[in-house]
């Protein structure tokens, strides 16, 4: 577990309790808080931490850290679970309400939760991007590499590339796609935390789209302004959808519920927005994004604010973000906000506005949002 310690400021070994009796370990986990210096995490993935680990019953295991796998084996000792990652092991404690925790001897601790089923693969992707020794490659014509995978709820599908066309069948086990090629050849996609396929082919990483997903929006909608349960409102763009029970209700009625599922859209989705104090919208064709989350502000206030620039940097470079620059403080329809910008994973164009008010850090990320959207949708925001 070295590799994760290193990772959490070198977290140590802790004394574990005994285990629930008749408690199992087997099945998927995913990080959901960690405590560092007395700086509480919570917010995990919008800080470039995507950590997740599969216990099968047989002793093994894998650890995904920034969808980088490596293997481990676990064991039971003593009451704790003992998890090698063959540099070391790491005890955890499983708790009543089901989750592991750990705190080691100066009050730092990670929590894992049970990790939701992985969606399904199924639908139509295309490359848009890759990443080479921590650099993000957008534009895929320097590639010389083209490729298009079709993948059908039955197995059956399309691998289309640069070599040629041809059909596939497909089996998904977790957030792992194995796609069986005319030949016999198999190849392994990982389906990653953040929507995006990808396929590692001599130390590069392919990262594939969806292409479908436009297709099932519902009909877009007039402007209309939005109040949030996480006090603000703002006024969308014309045609901006809210990712809401209502948005994929009418998904699932229009494509029915294994294509919507299959496209990131049910109850699950839903689940992880509430859990995370996150209201989300979507342009009409899909392709932009913003996202609003609220989070305690501890000590945090927009006096210090600048100080956490570093801290930034640090969790991004571990997704293989080395871009991210914080700016300002600049004033927008009369509030004050930290700027932050970066490049995501298939060379998405994101900016960061951060405020402190009311106790709480409100963090807007807009991704791939046109210039005048990001006016509107900016000028009209407002904490109530």
């Amino acid at each position: 577990m070295k590799r994760m310690l290193g990772i959490f400021m070198a977290l140590l070994l802790f004394a574990a309790p005994a285990v629930a009796q008749n408690a199992t370990v087997e099945g998927d986990w995913e990080l959901i808080s960690i405590v560092i210096e007395g700086v509480t995490y919570e917010n995990l993935a919008q800080q470039g931490m995507l950590v997740t680990m599969r216990l099968e019953a047989d002793g093994t295991g894998a650890q995904t850290v920034n969808g980088e796998e490596h293997p481990c084996t676990w064991t039971e000792e003593d009451g704790a679970i003992l998890i090698d990652d063959g540099n070391g092991s790491m005890a955890y404690v499983l708790q009543s309400d089901g989750t592991l925790a750990g705190e080691d001897q100066v009050g730092d601790s990670m929590v894992f939760a049970r990790a939701a089923a992985a969606d399904s693969a199924a639908g139509a992707w295309e490359l848009t991007g890759a990443e080479a020794d921590g650099i993000i490659i957008t534009d895929i014509s320097t590639l010389n590499v083209e490729l298009r995978l079709l993948l059908d709820a039955d197995g059956t599908g399309m691998l289309a590339s640069s070599e040629g066309e041809g059909a596939c069948t497909w089996t998904q086990s977790g957030s792992t796609v194995m796609v069986a090629v005319e030949d016999g050849e198999s190849i392994s996609f990982t389906l990653q935390p953040d929507g995006t396929l990808t396929w590692i082919i001599d130390d590069v990483t392919l990262i594939l789209n969806r292409t479908d997903a436009a297709a099932i929006a519902p009909e877009a909608s007039e402007s209309a302004e939005v109040l949030s349960e996480y006090g603000f409102r703002v006024q969308l763009p014309e045609g901006w959808i809210t990712v809401d029970s209502e948005f994929v209700t009418q998904i699932v009625e229009s494509v029915g519920e294994e294509i919507a599922s299959a496209n990131g859209f049910d109850q699950s989705l839903l689940d992880q927005l509430a859990a995370a104090s996150t209201s989300l919208y979507y342009a009409p064709d899909m392709n932009a994004n913003f996202n609003v989350v609220r989070e305690p502000a501890g000590d945090v206030t927009m006096d210090n604010f600048a100080l956490l620039e570093s801290h930034y940097q640090e969790m991004l470079s571990r997704q293989g973000i080395t871009d991210f620059e914080l700016g300002g403080p600049v004033d927008i329809n009369g509030k004050t906000y930290y700027v932050g910008t970066f490049t995501a994973q298939a060379g998405l164009e994101q900016k960061q506005y951060f405020c402190v008010a009311n106790g709480y850090i409100y963090t807007l990320t807009l991704t791939n949002v046109s210039d005048g959207d990001a006016e509107q949708i900016m000028g009209s925001f407002e904490l109530l």
